[in-house]
């Protein structure tokens, strides 16, 4: 039994729940238990699985896209039918996915649908070296550095088509979405090679109204990237903290994320004093973290100010 205590003014990602709950309902109620007011429904849950939950009787924080995940093609990213695609027709068949999440996030009252915005390509060859070396405690290396340098010339000669491509399915999202009153949260991602980096989100925030277009804050993606020498952590915060939707909070060690808050090596206490106050709070954390590292995790958050509870609903 879990012991009960006013609820938090958080979230909680069904990605917790993925090959652990096949049965939602469960998931919710857990989630419920351990105080969260509110869910983050992510991108790996299917048609059929949500059709089996009574969606009417819970509150949502936002909507990670592309859900229904079946509402796509599951090899989309490598078919190349992404909102970054230079195909029109895929890119078409990228926004269309998007689209869809914007539509179940009006039906459901969530206010906020979070995108991936692409990537210039899906070559990994140079970022799986990186994280060899590493890996192995050589990052400071001139091998490392030769081979960083030769990745960042590698992607910014592929990257400017892609970003134009970015812009124009944004626009088209952003018209769809206003007229079911639903924002757009664009999130900094995991991998070198997926779009954004920080200048490129400079330019991509700015091309809608501050109450439409924000920016989500992925606490581990910030970390890894700035693990592995490409940008700062805290510039993302510096930069966009005063358009930021949302937060995925989740720790990280090494360049392994996703992890229960107090399992590695994020200073939480650093972040809270960044976190806008309308900003809403998700735990992201993937399957394999047990219940106990969870309720440890939330402790820690209460304590450092990253979530709180609250007195009233």
């Amino acid at each position: 039994m879990i012991e009960q205590h006013p609820p938090i003014d958080a979230s909680i990602s069904t990605m917790w729940a993925i090959n652990q709950h096949t049965d939602l309902n469960k998931f919710f109620y857990l989630a419920h238990e351990l105080g969260f007011r509110k869910i983050e429904l992510n991108h790996q849950l299917s048609s059929d699985v949500l059709s089996h939950v009574n969606l009417d009787h819970h509150q949502f924080s936002s909507i990670h896209e592309p859900c229904p995940m079946d509402t796509v093609n599951p090899n989309s990213v490598k078919l190349d039918w992404v909102i970054s695609s230079q195909d029109e027709d895929f890119r078409k068949l990228g926004v269309q996915g998007v689209r869809n999440t914007i539509k179940l996030a009006h039906d459901l009252g969530a206010p906020i649908v979070v995108i991936h915005c692409g990537n210039v390509n899906t070559d990994m060859s140079y970022e799986n070296k990186l994280r060899i070396i590493f890996t192995s405690g050589n990052a400071k290396s001139d091998e490392y550095q030769a081979i960083k340098s030769e990745f960042i010339a590698y992607r910014h000669q592929y990257a400017s088509p892609r970003i134009n491509a970015v812009k124009k399915s944004i626009v088209e999202l952003l018209d769809y979405a206003e007229k079911l009153d639903v924002k757009l949260g664009l999130e900094n991602r995991y991998h070198y090679m997926d779009i954004p980096t920080i200048d490129e989100m400079e330019q991509l925030l700015p091309m809608g109204e501050t109450s439409r277009l924000g920016f989500i804050y992925d606490i581990g993606h910030a970390h890894t990237l700035d693990r592995l020498g490409f940008f700062s952590h805290n510039e993302w915060i510096n930069r966009f903290g005063s358009r930021m939707f949302g937060t995925h909070i989740h720790d990280v060690i090494g360049l392994s994320d996703h992890l229960a808050p107090g399992l590695g090596e994020i200073d939480f206490k650093h972040v809270a004093a960044f976190l806008p106050e309308d900003a809403f709070r998700t735990l992201e954390i993937k399957p394999g973290n047990t219940l106990a590292q969870t309720i440890n995790g939330l402790h820690l958050l209460l304590d450092t100010g990253c979530v709180r509870r609250l007195l009233k609903e």
